[in-house]
């Protein structure tokens, strides 16, 4: 009985500490147009000039109390909504307040600012958990990278990739070396484009981009993460089914695009309303829930430490 009591005051105590999150959705209205959307977010078409003018509605963003590690204080207190539809696409485009701007993900101390969508990838169904889905109520996300974005995803190859020489100016190998050649395998160098590593007279490495043969285990595995020619954008097509279910997609559907000016961030997501892919979302009806994130990489957030909403309603 004692343990029931202090089972309940724990509760209690838990309960007291999560702010309040509206329990009230927000209706966004995608403007419907003809023709082209652009990915492009500081185009006109987004614009007060555009199509979506008057469109916009601005969410308030919670902090992620629901699992550990908990976020009591994101950077991150709102985000403006707009979107668009044609015969063929959906695109959203965010834009929130971001004084610095972090793209770059190379020393062990620097974090990325990243936005998120979300949709139940079966509309149909009951709403799930806007913490990531749940048990059989999978949900598709697509998550923007502000160092995808700086990298060229979708449009750059694996030399525009961000090394430690980025960051380093002056940096030099020792004489062990801190790269290896792969000794077999797609990743071996051919031989007019390198000399061998017993023939190398330097230890200073030119950087990633320029010394594409070194090993690099999570490319030659195929790590969307780490290889730039498997990513359709700066987007990244994603499922789960709950905290720590976070999965990429084998097939990426999204395309998207970010801009960061006046210390603030502005982003569009885009993708066709139906796909042949049966881990998306289609966008069959006139509406489907749908939720936001927000991370600030200056404030050291990532992964679950964010700013976040409920599911709230986009009527296309």
């Amino acid at each position: 009985m004692a343990d029931c009591k202090l089972l309940r005051v724990a509760i209690l105590v838990l309960l007291a500490m999560v702010p309040p999150i509206s329990v009230s959705a927000t209706t966004i209205e995608a403007a419907r147009v003809h023709g082209e959307i652009p990915v492009n977010p500081s185009d006109v078409f987004w614009s007060n000039y555009g199509p979506t003018k008057g469109k916009s509605v601005v969410l308030d963003l919670q902090p992620q109390m629901i699992t550990n590690p908990m976020w009591p204080a994101p950077a991150t207190k709102w985000v403006s909504i707009k979107a668009a539809r044609n015969q063929k696409e959906i695109a959203v485009r965010l834009e929130w307040v971001d004084p610095t701007r972090n793209d770059i993900m190379v020393q062990s101390q620097q974090y990325k600012d990243q936005a998120a969508v979300m949709f139940p990838v079966d509309p149909s169904g009951p709403v799930p958990p806007f913490t990531m889905g749940g048990e059989g109520e999978r949900v598709n996300i697509w998550q923007w990278k502000a160092t995808w974005n700086k990298e060229g995803a979708g449009s750059a190859g694996n030399e525009m990739m961000q090394d430690l020489e980025d960051q380093y100016d002056y940096m030099a190998m020792g004489s062990g070396s801190y790269y290896i050649y792969e000794p077999d395998g797609k990743l071996v160098l051919a031989p007019e484009q390198s000399p061998k590593v017993s023939e190398r007279q330097t230890h200073i490495d030119p950087g990633m981009g320029k010394n594409e043969g070194v090993f690099n285990p999570g490319r030659a595995t195929g790590n969307i993460l780490s290889d730039n020619t498997l990513r359709r954008s700066p987007v990244e097509d994603l499922n789960a089914e709950g905290f720590s279910t976070l999965t990429t997609q084998s097939h990426q559907d999204v395309d998207g695009n970010g801009n960061w000016s006046n210390n603030r961030w502005m982003v569009v997501f885009k993708r066709s309303l139906l796909t042949e892919d049966p881990n998306d979302t289609q966008f069959k009806s006139r509406e489907i829930p749908i939720a936001f994130a927000v991370w600030n990489g200056n404030n050291k957030e990532r992964n679950g430490q964010k700013a976040l909403t409920i599911f709230h309603i986009l009527k296309y």
